[in-house]
């Protein structure tokens, strides 16, 4: 009796370090995965799910035969909580340096809120023709291609600034459902222009960006792209950009 007692434990003891050991390279396998799928689509920790978070993608992943015919690409990992009920808007012509006026041609476009929370890529990607720039971007299963802006060919590398609102070596932002996100503006600063709406004066360029909007704020969305002020808005409720290129 004894040894039998002596053998099921021996057996129990070789059959607990199998498992232990299956799964502790199981965790080591899971563990490269997270990993790999960080460094793809960038760390993002969820404090609040009903919040919007995005984070910069510090190496985009694209295709070579896609890589091949585009200068510039950016990519951005979105969390979109559950019901966000938005609006994006993609266009090319005047902008400012600050707010989200733009003059020009853009295209926007929505869909039925997500009753679940889901994790998006936006892919923004430039390629140089001739003195003006084709536009490729892609959020959320739908893509468009845009003619953004004319740019000094020569000086496009060094002189063209970038305003994102989340940059790869910072930590993932999050803003509440009510605000208007400009998540990607550029323009060339040699093309600087006086332009005055709505009795007040400012600096325009040639350039270009891509927002996201709640739907609620659609109507106070389309008076700032034109340069005028809502009545009764609070700036606040455009977030601010973290870094310029």
């Amino acid at each position: 009796m004894k040894h039998a007692l002596r053998l099921l434990l021996i057996l129990a003891l070789i059959l607990g370090g199998s498992v232990l050991i299956r799964l502790t390279r199981e965790n080591g396998r899971l563990a490269k995965e997270i990993a790999q799928l960080e460094a793809e689509l960038g760390r993002m920790s969820i404090d609040d799910a009903d919040r919007i978070y995005l984070v910069e993608i510090e190496t985009p992943q694209v295709p070579p035969e896609v890589a091949s015919h585009v200068d510039r690409v950016w990519q951005f990992r979105c969390y979109i909580p559950p019901g966000y009920d938005f609006m994006r808007m993609s266009g090319g012509g005047r902008v400012a340096e600050n707010g989200i006026y733009h003059s020009g041609s853009f295209g926007s476009s929505g869909g039925s809120p997500n009753p679940e929370a889901t994790h998006e890529l936006l892919t923004i990607s430039f390629q140089k023709k001739d003195n003006r720039l084709v536009v490729f971007d892609c959020f959320g299963g739908s893509a468009g291609t845009t003619s953004w802006h004319r740019f000094n060919h020569e000086q496009f590398d060094d002189s063209l600034v970038v305003q994102k609102l989340a940059a790869s070596n910072q930590r993932p932002r999050s803003f509440d459902q009510d605000t208007i996100l400009p998540l990607l503006k550029t323009y060339d600063p040699s093309t600087a222009e006086k332009k005055e709406v709505a009795g007040k004066k400012f600096t325009t360029y040639a350039g270009g960006l891509f927002v996201l909007f709640p739907k609620t704020r659609e109507s106070e969305f389309n008076q700032l792209r034109k340069g005028e002020t809502p009545s009764d808005f609070d700036p606040s409720r455009v977030a601010s950009e973290v870094s310029d290129e």
